[in-house]
């Protein structure tokens, strides 16, 4: 892994959502997503993009 940031999204709005991610212009492999309230990491997950 690299650690690279390929993208933040700003979320102004409460409650629950959903947030989706298009993948045609990232390449084949596994990615982490980290969520950040307030510059603290809440929750960490992989995503894989297969092709």
């Amino acid at each position: 892994m690299q650690g690279r940031i390929i993208k933040t999204v700003d979320i102004n709005q409460t409650g629950h959502g959903q947030l989706k991610v298009y993948a045609a212009h990232l390449i084949q492999g596994i990615y982490q997503y980290s969520i950040v309230v307030d510059r603290k990491v809440i929750d960490t997950k992989k995503m894989l993009v297969e092709k």
